[in-house]
């Protein structure tokens, strides 16, 4: 304990302090104001555009009920970077000279004990007056912080009010909550997720309650997100829960999902796991296309947004490539696709390179090194391709194809100043190499990674795939596959991989017309298959 701290202070705040300690900062440190460069702030603005866009306006109905001329309501983003502030022009000065305002860090590394850095540290509502701040400049202040917990589990950004420390913000506290889920509902109900979204509560009369429970569950019956309401009355953890429909509720899935495609306004009893029972509504989301070229100030799509991250749906295998690619993104490191043909190779290329591209003006260049002239017209025309990639992507696809000597050039040449150099092959590497096609040392040298990707028959997000393709396929209606449909589609052996499934059930949807909202086993023909015979047996 330091003797500088003040007598009868909360638990939570004497962990706090006792953090501050450890991370080196002095009470009496002086005032370092380093808040980001412009343009830095803007990419974290745009990188959390929801959070802001839909905080707004409960933001500014907070600040009116705190009635305060000496208070300012601030949100931060998950990592403690304050990205507004509200609040009356003399006490918004008097709060920059601590460096409350945007674009400044203020998690408790940076800033000691105080409500956004705590509350983000504790994931709790936290208050902090006068001297229980760590830092003594910070000791002007009275503050309160809670976090805005994501749809989706984990925390969002953190709500604070602050104030002079001679103010009285004992009711903030419960004005904070309220305004965060108020923020956290209104962030659920307009996410572009799922397939079926469920209202419910234990009374009848809570369901007109901007507050009730809200849960939005994808076609196979998985929890997408949910919030905190629907969390507390289901038993669920706060940060991630991972669970399904059946785990939850008694009433069968299909009832639901069929009271849902109707469109019904009308409440109806929905059985709990446990005993418990609950009033109900229920629709199918109707998707809104969004606009892929969406991009930040320094030209990387944001989180949310990310066409890598859409790409994980539950194999294993296919989210440890995706982190890979996501931790090699600010290297220039070569890559290598290997895998059977129509497993998804550039289409996950094409998706990194939009996630992460140095600029919105980056180019992709695509070769086929298989019909490559021979000789020096053939060196010809990639020594043009590799200049057209210069600070994009050169994709190479059969890079076996080209001769040994040219593979060393091209990764020789990868010195972080030219194009990031991509390649795929049909055939294991292993195999290329041990027959000489493929010259892998100076790749090696390079950090190059090898990424391997399975074929469809192997992977264990299958059915999460068929929902995904009819998604796109279909993305103005919501279409329901009958879990008997996708037990039948799983018993073909699609050697043409996710190229083939999404190709057929393109082919399938157009089939059963415009007005269809489901996809039965009836709806797929057995023509479409070489072992269509067995289909249906």
């Amino acid at each position: 304990m330091q003797s500088h701290q003040p007598p009868s202070l909360p638990d939570t705040l004497a962990a706090s302090w006792e953090r501050s300690h450890r991370h080196g900062l002095r009470p009496d440190e002086r005032l370092n104001d380093t808040a980001l460069a412009r343009t830095d702030l803007t990419e974290r603005l745009e990188a959390n555009n929801r959070l802001l866009a839909f905080s707004r306006p409960m933001i500014e109905g907070l600040y009116r009920q705190i009635g305060s001329p000496s208070s300012t309501v601030l949100l931060a983003d998950r990592q403690g970077m304050i990205l507004s502030a509200l609040g009356h022009t003399d006490f918004l000065d008097r709060a920059s000279a601590v460096a409350l305002r945007p674009g400044v860090d203020w998690t408790e590394a940076s800033m000691g004990t105080n409500a956004i850095g705590t509350a983000l540290q504790t994931g709790t509502v936290v208050a902090v007056q006068g001297d229980q701040h760590y830092l003594e400049r910070n000791r002007i202040l009275a503050c309160v912080a809670t976090p805005i917990l994501a749809p989706t589990g984990g925390m969002l950004g953190i709500l604070d009010v602050s104030s002079d420390a001679r103010e009285n913000l004992a009711h903030a506290g419960a004005l904070l909550r309220t305004t965060a889920e108020l923020i956290e509902h209104r962030l659920l109900e307009t996410l572009d997720e799922g397939f079926v979204r469920l209202h419910f509560h234990t009374r009848h009369d809570a369901l007109a309650d901007p507050l009730h429970a809200l849960a939005v569950f994808d076609e196979g019956g998985r929890l997408v997100a949910s919030n905190r309401q629907a969390r507390a009355l289901l038993k669920l953890p706060g940060s991630y829960p991972a669970t399904t429909y059946e785990a939850c509720f008694g009433t069968p899935w299909a009832a639901v999902v069929n009271w849902a495609a109707q469109d019904h306004n009308t409440p109806f009893p929905l059985h709990g796991i446990g005993g418990q029972s609950f009033i109900a509504r229920a629709s199918l989301r109707t998707r809104r296309r969004r606009d892929p070229g969406v991009r930040t100030a320094s030209g990387s799509t944001r989180r949310e947004d990310s066409r890598l991250a859409a790409m994980v749906l539950g194999d294993p295998h296919i989210a440890r490539i995706i982190d890979t690619l996501h931790d090699c993104a600010t290297s220039n490191t070569p890559l290598l696709f290997e895998g059977e043909m129509g497993t998804g190779k550039a289409y996950l290329m094409r998706a990194f390179h939009a996630d992460h591209r140095a600029s919105a003006d980056a180019p992709l260049i695509g070769l086929d090194c298989s019909t490559l002239a021979a000789g020096a017209a053939g060196e010809e025309e990639l020594d043009n391709a590799w200049l057209q990639a210069a600070n994009g992507t050169l994709f190479l696809v059969e890079i076996d194809a080209l001769p040994t000597a040219l593979q060393a050039r091209l990764f020789d040449a990868n010195d972080g100043t030219r194009a990031r150099v991509v390649g795929t092959a049909r055939q294991p590497l292993v195999e290329l190499r041990r027959e000489g096609r493929l010259d892998l040392r100076n790749f090696d040298a390079s950090g190059g990674h090898v990424l391997s990707l399975p074929p469809l028959r192997e992977r264990t997000d299958f059915d999460a795939l068929v929902r995904q393709f009819v998604r796109e396929a279909s993305p103005d209606r919501p279409i329901y596959v009958c879990p008997d449909a996708l037990a039948l589609l799983r018993r073909h052996r699609w050697p043409g991989n996710l190229r083939e499934l999404r190709n057929q059930l393109r082919l399938i949807l157009a089939l059963i017309g415009d007005e269809a909202g489901q996809l039965c086993p009836e709806d797929i023909p057995v023509e479409l298959f070489d072992d269509g015979g067995d289909l249906h047996r």
